[in-house]
Formats: structure tokens, sequence, C-alpha cells
């Protein structure tokens, strides 16, 4: 006896594009977390300017101060960190400390969100 399937990718593709954007600004905002964990930190504005400018819900991680680039790159850098766990590029940073476990909820988010 012949089966036939019928799949319709469109509908498919629609599916699973919703359940990743309904999902995304959750992803983000711990995604931004663990960076902050490594972020460099004097007063606090640079950590505080991620809060404000980064956009989770367009997959978006901003740090906008007129010092951020230099302190992402250690471009010609005296600045003093109260955070001992400071590092530059502190984003590539979490990444390797974290990338397994983001890429465990965005699955978890997917899911539930199917």
């Amino acid at each position: 006896m012949p089966v036939k399937i019928n799949l319709h990718q469109n509908a498919v593709e629609a599916r699973v594009s919703g359940a990743f954007q309904a999902g995304l600004p959750q992803l983000c905002e711990e995604i931004l977390n663990d960076c902050n964990q490594f972020c460099k930190e004097d007063t606090g504005t640079l950590i505080a300017s991620s809060m404000v400018h980064s956009r989770p819900q367009d997959g978006k991680l901003i740090w906008q101060t007129p010092y951020a680039r230099r302190q992402y790159w250690a471009i010609r850098t005296a600045f003093k960190t109260v955070n001992p766990g400071a590092t530059w590029r502190w984003c590539e940073y979490a990444k390797q400390k974290h990338l397994a476990q983001w890429e465990k909820q965005a699955q978890r988010l997917m899911e539930m969100n199917l």
C-alpha cells in the first residue's frame, strides 16, 4: 500500500522561523549577561550602555560608549577595571566559555515555541 506524504515547506519554514524569533530575546538576554561578566568595568557605564542600546528582539547586542571599541579590542588603553574577570574581546571569551550552554538554551527555546 503506497503512502503519500505532502510536505508544505513554506509552512514548516514559517513555523521554525516563528519559533526562533519567539525565543531570540530570551536567548540574547542570557548571552548579554554572560558577556557582561567579562566586560571591562570602571563606573559601570559600559555595561549599562549594553542594557540600554542592545536590541535582543533583533539579536543585536550593543555596547555604545565613546570608548567601547577601544576597550573591546584593547587599542591603546589604560582603562582600570573593578571587574577581576574582565578581558578584552569579552564576547569572544564568553562564547568560548558558554557556547554549548547557549546552543542548548536555543534548542530548548525552539522546542518550547514550536
